[in-house]
């Protein structure tokens, strides 16, 4: 083995531990929560449903402005996730906010200043999934996601090239992944509905 081939191993071996460590905890929550996500008996489906009446002042529904409208609902309605829809038909206006595992959706009525408000909680479990999915957690939680990818794909790779440098193992450890990878496709071909 040539000396540039040794330095290729080593480095591979160094950068496939501390990435892998470094990505510790979120390959471990990917482990679990892809479990969690493909069976329902964890309670996705269950929905806590609450409702409640608050007021905003009938000349600040009425003039429209958005801003203020939001930021009176979040002050009556005690709500702190993003706006994910606002939309104002007739006397009606219907704003909704959204969170990993949350959502909250106002309807207030023009003439009164009156918004009924429902929150809708998922618990631990819709939680859980929707971190897991990268819903309605933001722009920061998304790019941790994207990172996270690339690492467990510059994990693998490295893992390869580290299986390339053991001549014992290399063979048994190739067919492995071959047989892995045509296991995969092959129940993708066959049971996969398209």
């Amino acid at each position: 083995m040539s000396d540039l081939s040794r330095g290729v191993f080593k480095w591979a071996r160094t950068l496939h531990i501390y990435v892998s460590l470094l990505g510790f905890l979120m390959f471990l929550f990917f482990a679990v929560t892809g479990v969690i996500l493909n069976h329902d008996s964890f309670g996705f489906d269950r929905v806590e449903s609450t409702v409640a009446q608050v007021r905003l002042p009938v000349a600040v529904v009425k003039a429209g402005d958005r801003d203020a409208i939001v930021n009176g609902l979040r002050q009556a309605a005690s709500v702190h996730m993003p706006v994910s829809q606002f939309s104002a038909q007739g006397d009606e206006i219907t704003v909704a906010f959204a969170g990993p595992g949350k959502r909250v959706q106002a309807v207030i009525h023009a003439a009164d200043g009156t918004a009924d408000v429902t929150y809708e909680s998922r618990g631990w479990a819709g939680l859980l999934a929707d971190l897991h999915k990268g819903a309605e957690s933001g722009a920061m939680w998304r790019a941790v996601l994207d990172v996270i990818s690339v690492m467990l794909g510059f994990s693998s790779l490295t893992g390869i090239i580290m299986l390339l440098a053991l001549p014992k193992r290399q063979r048994m450890g190739l067919l492995a992944a071959t047989a892995g990878t045509v296991l995969i496709v092959l129940i993708y071909a066959v049971w996969v509905p398209r």
